[in-house]
């Protein structure tokens, strides 16, 4: 059975683990059957550091030669560009390879409207799955494109149980469409594997709060950064570290600069491993506009971290109905965060212990049951 995934990204490190897990989730345990041969589609070169791996993961190029370097990823406006150029050289590649290769399943990670745009082109043998890892806004322009194109779509899955009553409560979908299927997976192995290792040396042995996501406008960092330099003393940490890579960089480096920071706050940019920064940090903050679910957020609960976050759609909203598991402030409320800082001063085993059991329902191994059932 030949199923392809077709997730263009240019700084998205939560898109690339996300598609990593969930193909690795397919391909687990099926060495000797080898009924599944999964293939993700190499749009502009992203994926070329994923080729000659050792795992049955194919990496297929859509276009002749890579561009991914040279498009342009920091800015709003740049980074939209990027994407439509992307689009504009891979729509009639993915069709053509898409009607020759006849995959029976083609896994679709939603960025922007433009991909679900070619659904109508694409062979009727493939179904689509529409994979939403977080609800956007649902604005005039994207009801109207996906209930036009809407018949064509085989599957939509929901990360969470609060997204999947949002897109139902939509009705832009069919009903019987949506289903819940618990995304990001949680690798166990790889977490345990990797959170020893070494720290550089200049974070070693000292407290430090961590953040990880892109660095973009939806994850607010702006916001914990000036926190982070006004109640230093009330956080008691030596540093703020943020990891992760976006067009929010330069702009987000010139905040720190403007509070004379520079020795206690740093972008990190891209780490491979994030799980030795995860294991030792004294506390991990998100003050993301919305997650859903929030990879780093799952990984900090399943290492049993204590989590500060804003109290957003879907993802922390669905761990405060799973048990309160987290420590929760308003969103951009600074009286809110302060308290929440407070609060998490006296540690609380048993929430801890809690959001790590959250966690665990978003294992590899329950993704892998969940998705095969919609692959059957």
């Amino acid at each position: 059975m030949k199923i392809y995934y077709w997730c263009p990204f240019l700084t998205n490190i939560a898109t690339i683990k996300s598609v990593l897990r969930s193909a690795k989730s397919i391909l687990k345990n099926d060495k000797i059957k080898n009924i599944y041969e999964v293939t993700v589609l190499n749009s502009s070169g992203e994926w070329d550091f994923q080729k000659n791996k050792s795992f049955k993961l194919k990496i297929k190029d859509l276009y002749p030669f890579s561009f991914y370097r040279f498009l342009p990823k920091e800015g709003f406006i740049q980074s939209r560009i990027s994407f439509l150029i992307i689009f504009f050289f891979n729509f009639f590649p993915l069709i053509f390879k898409i009607k020759k290769e006849k995959p029976k399943y083609l896994i679709v990670h939603l960025l922007t409207i433009l991909p679900i745009i070619l659904s109508p082109l694409i062979s009727k043998n493939t179904k689509i799955i529409l994979r939403i890892s977080g609800l956007p806004k649902l604005t005039m322009l994207r009801i109207l494109t996906w209930k036009l194109f809407s018949n064509y779509i085989y599957k939509v899955t929901a990360p969470t149980q609060k997204t999947l009553e949002l897109l139902k409560k939509s009705k832009i979908f069919d009903q019987k469409k949506i289903i819940l299927l618990r995304d990001p997976a949680i690798d166990k192995n790889e977490i345990l594997k990797n959170k020893f290792n070494k720290l550089p040396k200049k974070f070693r042995n000292k407290k430090f709060i961590l953040s990880i996501g892109r660095l973009t406008n939806q994850k607010n960092f702006e916001f914990l950064i000036k926190m982070f330099a006004k109640y230093k003393k009330v956080i008691k940490a030596d540093y703020l570290l943020i990891i992760g890579d976006g067009e929010e960089k330069f702009k987000l480096q010139k905040v720190i600069n403007y509070l004379n920071c520079e020795n206690s706050i740093f972008l990190l940019g891209y780490q491979k491993n994030v799980y030795n920064y995860l294991n030792r940090c004294q506390t991990f903050i998100s003050v993301a506009e919305y997650e859903d679910p929030g990879f780093s957020l799952l990984e900090a609960a399943y290492l049993k971290k204590k989590i500060i976050t804003s109290l957003v759609d879907n993802g922390p909203r669905d761990m405060k109905k799973n048990g309160n598991l987290c420590y929760f402030f308003d969103f951009n409320n600074e009286k809110s965060f302060l308290r929440a800082v407070k609060n998490s001063k006296n540690k609380n085993i048993k929430k801890i212990k809690h959001a790590q059991l959250y966690a665990d329902k978003f294992s590899i191994l329950s993704h892998k049951y969940n998705l095969k059932k919609i692959l059957i």
